[in-house]
């Protein structure tokens, strides 16, 4: 607690609160505007804010050269994931995703898929 305040009384918490807020609206507006495979890329970017803005909020984080190369790999893969995703999202119908359920490779996969989290439980 900093000045006997509780940390969601304080201005930096606050001021924190309302990044995530305004961030989750703005989450909620673009997905209605933008291909899913355009936006999901841009999520690894808060690893980059995250490697700016930690040593400015607490001194004792240190960047070291591999978290820097790392993170511009990150952003490197992060833009070409942008360059070259779809840029239309298509419709299907009822129909067409019941055909796509019961194709072969859809249902191994589910199959897979639900076994390997069968043994991890």
């Amino acid at each position: 607690e900093e000045n006997g305040r509780k940390p969601f009384m304080q201005p930096l918490w606050l001021m924190g609160m309302a990044v995530i807020v305004v961030d989750a609206i703005g989450d909620f507006v673009f997905i209605g505007l933008a291909p899913q495979s355009m936006l999901a890329p841009l999520g690894s970017l808060s690893l980059g804010w995250n490697v700016m803005l930690a040593p400015i909020f607490h001194r004792d984080e240190k960047v070291t050269k591999t978290t820097v190369i790392a993170t511009a790999v990150i952003y490197v893969g992060t833009i070409i994931s942008i360059l070259y995703a779809a840029t239309s999202t298509p419709s299907y119908n009822l129909e067409r995703i019941k055909e796509l359920a019961g194709n072969p490779y859809f249902i191994n996969y589910l199959m897979f898929t639900l076994a390997a989290q069968g043994t991890l439980i």
